[in-house]
């Protein structure tokens, strides 16, 4: 089934009056940052989405990357407002991934242009982040405006990542973008960590603490 506004109409008609949705990437990857995406739909869009939005728009893990460069392009037309927000390496070893995905958020919602009600985030979570925060299982799955943000997020880091490439080029994160296949941990066996790996997270964890 594709996501849909069922929950923002709910809220709407509940008389909330701006409701984001968030959600997250690269929060089990080794190395690069963490990336946290926020988008608010219109309430004439949510009520009356357009084909483009609905046909495009998918949980970020099953659109190709051509189509998620397709579906953010559509994204941020129809949006009221939309952002990422990026945390290194550094900060994701020093609050721990939950702590750094809440600052994120925090973040987000400090930074609006537009006074932000309640944001639906995809997971079971209880962050304090300013406004009221509904937690949804599976809801970049459910929730169109959650899998928007996943899109945002995902294609926000993934850009990163293929920059990081240049930079460290045996490591190969334009093809795996940081997360844990055999190939990225064989490379860092040979080569030890670079300096984007996040040294709280296995293999890298053990190998410096040795």
């Amino acid at each position: 089934m594709a996501p849909h506004f069922d929950i923002e109409r709910r809220l709407l008609a509940e008389g909330k009056r701006v409701i984001a949705g968030a959600d997250e990437a690269g929060r089990g990857a080794l190395a690069g940052p963490l990336s946290v995406g926020l988008v608010v739909f219109p309430a004439e869009i949510i009520f009356s989405p357009p084909c483009d939005l609905t046909e495009s728009v998918r949980d970020s893990k099953t659109l190709s990357p051509n189509q998620r460069l397709i579906a953010r392009d559509i994204i941020t037309k129809h949006a009221l407002h939309s952002e990422v927000c990026l945390l290194n390496h550094r900060v994701v070893d020093m609050l721990n991934i939950n702590g750094a995905t809440c600052h994120a958020l925090r973040n987000l919602v400090a930074r609006s242009r537009i006074a932000i009600d309640t944001v639906i985030f995809d997971g079971r979570f209880s962050f304090e982040i300013g406004c009221e925060l509904i937690s949804v299982v599976d809801g970049d799955a459910l929730c169109l405006s959650v899998a928007a943000a996943s899109i945002l997020a995902k294609v926000r880091r993934d850009e990163v990542m293929e920059k990081m490439d240049a930079y460290y080029p045996g490591y190969r994160f334009a093809a795996h973008k940081g997360y844990g296949t055999a190939e990225h941990r064989h490379n860092i066996a040979l080569r030890g960590p670079s300096p984007i790996h996040r040294r709280t997270y296995e293999p890298v964890k053990s190998m410096i603490d040795v």
